[in-house]
């Protein structure tokens, strides 16, 4: 699984199809942004976050986390947004 998402980064007529379209781009990325966004507003409002292997940390590290991944969301967001706008 992991050798085909590195052949697909790779592959030419994919990126060169990307950047002829670049609505679908911002439009996976929007997509992605909203998931992460939302996701870390949900862990910062119930304070308590998930790491990588399921277990819940809580306090300051759960706040952090759930912060980084809010910052991720509006990032993937912003770049997005600029897809769409200027191509």
């Amino acid at each position: 699984m992991w050798q085909m998402t590195l052949l697909l980064a790779r592959n030419e007529e994919i990126n060169q199809w990307l950047n002829e379209h670049p609505l679908v781009l911002g439009l996976i990325f929007l997509a992605l942004g909203a998931l992460l966004g939302g996701w870390g507003i949900r862990e910062l409002m119930t304070g308590v976050a998930h790491d990588k292997y399921g277990n819940a940390m809580t306090g300051g590290m759960g706040q952090m986390l759930a912060i980084v991944r809010i910052v991720g969301g509006v990032g993937c967001i912003g770049f997005a947004l600029y897809k769409i706008a200027f191509g």
